[in-house]
């Protein structure tokens, strides 16, 4: 193969690993979008009525998914850094 088509091979390999990467960011999101949303509305059940039966119930499912989403922030972040280095290293 001529130095082009190999060249232009790499480039494609190489940007699959990033397109895999970003598309990894979305499902994330994604995700992160609807825990945020069920948040919202656990809050809301327990803000209404904090003397529930299953408030303490409510409350730990809070805590995990509070949990899930720092770590899918987390996740995104380091992502992103990946991208932004493996770009640094083409230019």
């Amino acid at each position: 193969m001529k130095m082009k088509k190999l060249m232009e091979r790499l480039t494609r390999f190489l940007d699959a690993d990033t397109s895999t990467q970003q598309n990894e960011i979305k499902s994330i999101r994604k995700v992160l979008k609807e825990l945020k949303d069920k948040e919202r509305s656990l809050r809301e059940k327990l803000e209404k009525n904090p003397r529930r039966e299953d408030a303490d119930e409510l409350q730990i499912k809070l805590d995990v998914i509070y949990a899930q989403r720092k770590k899918g922030l987390e996740r995104v972040q380091v992502l992103k850094s990946s991208i932004k280095e493996t770009k640094s290293k083409k230019d």
